[in-house]
């Protein structure tokens, strides 16, 4: 049997499978759009650091790390390096920040952060990054699976495209997630274990003497360290620190059952993400060593392929397909989300969860065929495309450090900072060739950052208002009530008002808005005014005494005797009478996911529930809680 036939065989059963699990994935799973998009905040720890590390095994790295390894040796790997560090920025500083503002997508935040105009320039900026990412991944698998096949890389481009499309349309975040741990785990082995051994097996260990000097060596090989165009170290670190901003991640974040669970799959995303640099880099030394004179260092790859077993290069090149189908399909996912928060809950006013279902699905469809249409037509190539979304996408990160740490930001500057950093991407990456001789982002960074900070010290103003003389409206009153019942942080009080939210056309900036007005009335304290302790609030003697005055006395009695409220406790008795599945739960009773989630998590933090489960959530009570429902 030919290469070829091998190719092919592999390819076609591997996208027949994929196709069949999202289906039946997203026929269990997707009951709204929350779903859809966050996977009702039922991701584990290695459900978030596996999809993580999809992303960074894809069509577009497998490809470039070993280009890069042919290239600088050891030193390759600080193309994946870069990546790494990137998730250990957002590891060490924004995942559980970005979980814990209770936002399904990134805009709803800026909204808070920048307001309407902020949240639609940054809307902008997001959907064109995902895009050209995803044309990159695109661009990258089919030129790779083209020549593979024997078919045209545009075909081959095409096809990928669908492929991605019709799974993520049947199962929105599920389907995604579920595929990855597939996809990752078939690239994973084969080309990061069995490929490397197969290589020491067959020629021992890569020979020095063959190599150019210095490039076996640790950390760096023959790579330049500073250098103001890739490939360097400093570059590679900032452009990846641009892409980890990007509206994927925040996905993933905001999906995973707890902050625990959070912090915990980024950890082991960071180490996925070292771990493939180092091996990727000494996968391409072999290449080097074994192809010394290539014309190119990008046909490294696939030549490599030439020497390896037929049935070992098949699943190699079939595994860049399911990398290239884990990574959009993620980018696709947030895209999505943006037009279903930012378009279909927000400017149409839609509530209604089968029509924001459809919208999704549709969205989908729409925004994945216009990134293979993007990718298709795009005339740049492969380089300059990932430098046009990394560098669209770079004000992200000071975004992010604004509201992370320093809250000088406002609408003014927001809108300033996304005119001038898009200025340069058009001008230095589309209009000119500048971007040959100096990376984009040496000059977007400060120039974003600078005119954030600049206009709006300008333009500052006091926006927050206290509260009327009336007292707290209803928004305020049920975000007080969700503290009485023992929500503590931004997140859990938002997800606990999922339903109360979607009746009154709310997202989360709208929850931040008013909890900024009951801290300056008196109604709340804030934590900190910083990092992730501005996201924690305590009632003041006041809010409590406002939150008792509107609450039933009997939910009052109940939060007396048990220290749980009564849809705490009736989740509880649910969860007694073997209701062990929470999306058994929520279909059941009518109730959204994620307000399950918050319910699970509070009491288990009070150590009343054990939450368990590697897939859907599911729960038990401990003893503590077996003798509180005896009472």
């Amino acid at each position: 049997m030919t290469s070829q036939v091998w190719m092919i065989a592999i390819t076609v059963i591997y996208v027949l499978a994929m196709m069949a699990l999202s289906w039946y994935i997203g026929k269990k799973t997707t009951k709204d759009e929350t779903e859809f998009m966050v996977g009702g905040r039922e991701f584990t720890p290695l459900m978030t650091a596996i999809g993580n590390g999809s992303i960074l095994i894809s069509g577009g790295y497998l490809p470039s790390i070993i280009m890069y390894g042919y290239m600088f040796g050891m030193g390759g790997m600080w193309f994946y390096l870069g990546w790494g560090t990137g998730a250990l920025v957002a590891w060490l500083c924004w995942a559980g920040f970005w979980r814990t503002t209770g936002a399904l997508t990134p805009t709803e935040w800026f909204e808070y952060r920048y307001g309407k105009g902020g949240r639609m320039a940054i809307t902008v900026v997001i959907l064109f990054a995902s895009l050209a990412i995803l044309g990159w991944q695109y661009v990258g698998c089919g030129d790779t699976i083209g020549g593979a096949l024997g078919i045209d890389s545009k075909l081959a481009m095409l096809l990928v495209g669908v492929v991605v499309t019709a799974y993520v349309a049947f199962g929105g975040i599920w389907a995604a997630t579920a595929t990855d741990l597939v996809q990752f785990s078939w690239v994973f082995i084969i080309q990061f274990i069995i490929l490397p051994i197969y290589l020491i097996a067959k020629y021992g260990m890569p020979d020095a003497a063959a190599l150019p000097a210095n490039f076996l060596n640790v950390p760096f090989g023959t790579i330049p360290v500073v250098k103001f165009v890739a490939p360097s170290v400093i570059t590679f670190l900032m452009m990846h620190q641009s892409l980890l901003n990007q509206s994927p991640y925040w996905a993933r974040a905001a999906g995973t059952r707890s902050l625990k669970a959070c912090k915990r799959g980024w950890m082991w995303t960071v180490i996925i993400a070292y771990f493939t640099g180092v091996v990727g880099a000494f996968t391409g030394c072999y290449a080097r060593q074994l192809l010394p004179n290539l014309e190119s260092a990008s046909a490294a790859f696939g030549s490599l392929m030439n020497v390896l077993p037929i049935p070992l290069a098949a699943c190699i090149i079939a595994g860049l397909m399911a990398a290239t189908m884990s990574t959009c399909d993620i980018y696709l996912v947030s895209g999505v989300n943006q037009l279903v928060r930012d378009v279909a809950q927000y400017f149409l006013k839609i509530r209604d969860t089968k029509k924001l279902l459809q919208w999704a699905k549709w969205g989908t469809i729409i925004y994945g065929m216009a990134s293979v249409a993007f990718a298709i037509f795009w005339k740049g190539g492969l380089s300059y495309l990932f430098a046009f979304g990394t560098g669209v996408g770079a004000p992200l990160f000071v975004y992010y450090l604004d509201s992370w740490l320093l809250r000088v930001g406002n609408q003014a500057g927001a809108i300033s900072s996304v005119a001038v950093s898009m200025g340069i991407v058009l001008y230095w990456d589309i209009l000119t060739k500048n971007s040959a001789q100096v990376n984009s982002l040496w000059l977007i960074f400060p120039a974003s950052f600078i005119t954030l900070v600049v206009v709006s010290l300008l333009t500052k103003k006091d926006n927050v208002k206290p509260v009327s003389d009336k007292g707290p409206d209803a928004v305020q009153l049920e975000i007080l009530k969700a503290m009485k019942r023992g929500y503590a942080n931004a997140g859990a009080i938002i997800t606990s008002m999922t339903q109360y939210s979607n009746d009154h056309e709310l997202q989360a900036g709208h929850i931040h808005t008013a909890l900024d007005f009951l801290e300056k009335s008196g109604y709340v304290t804030r934590k900190g005014q910083r990092l992730i302790a501005q996201l924690y609030f305590s009632l003041t003697e006041k809010g409590e005494a406002t939150a008792v005055a509107h609450m039933g006395a009997s939910e009052l009695d109940t939060i007396a005797k048990y220290g749980v409220d009564a849809r705490a406790l009736e989740f509880m008795q649910w969860i007694k009478s073997g209701d062990v599945s929470l999306s058994d739960i929520s279909g059941k009773h009518s109730i959204y996911m994620m307000e399950l989630s918050a319910i699970s998590e509070h009491l288990s933090e009070l150590g009343l529930v054990n939450v368990f489960g590697q897939g859907r959530l599911k729960a038990s009570l401990t003893d503590a809680g077996q003798k509180l429902l005896q009472k």
